[in-house]
């Protein structure tokens, strides 16, 4: 999943998922990482605003769930850092479709300075990878 690409600045509402992209000029280590699952794919992405050419004060993430098979579940895409908890809307995705959020958050509610994808589906919840060094 590649929401954030280094090369330009734009933002776009797309499907209620902001995207947000732009050059990187500093050394955060923001990056990306996802969960193989058993009917798909949660993907996570997570940078400091400098890195990609806005405000150091934010750190912006994108969520995406691509679902491959099975049926359709009610599924709610969460990012989690050391002091919040973000939630997007419940919604319903069916084999070969894909749910997506997107979150820019003050950098003071990451203490710890990560963030982690989370999505919560029938009572559980999954993660991806923590993301660090984002401020």
């Amino acid at each position: 999943m590649k929401i954030f690409s280094r090369n330009r600045v734009w933002s776009a509402a797309v499907g209620g998922a902001l995207l947000v992209a732009a050059s990187a000029t500093a050394a955060y280590a923001g990056g990306s990482t996802s969960t193989s699952l058993s009917n798909g794919k949660l993907s996570f992405e997570a940078h400091n605003g400098r890195e990609i050419g806005q405000s150091s004060s934010k750190i912006y993430t994108g969520e995406k769930y691509s679902k491959s098979g099975g049926s359709a579940v009610s599924a709610q895409l969460k990012v989690s850092f050391a002091d919040a908890l973000y939630k997007g809307p419940v919604k319903t995705v069916s084999a070969g479709k894909s749910i997506s959020y997107s979150v820019a958050a003050p950098v003071s509610v990451a203490s710890d300075c990560s963030a982690v994808g989370v999505m919560g589906s029938n009572g559980v919840n999954y993660e991806t990878p923590y993301i660090d060094h984002l401020c």
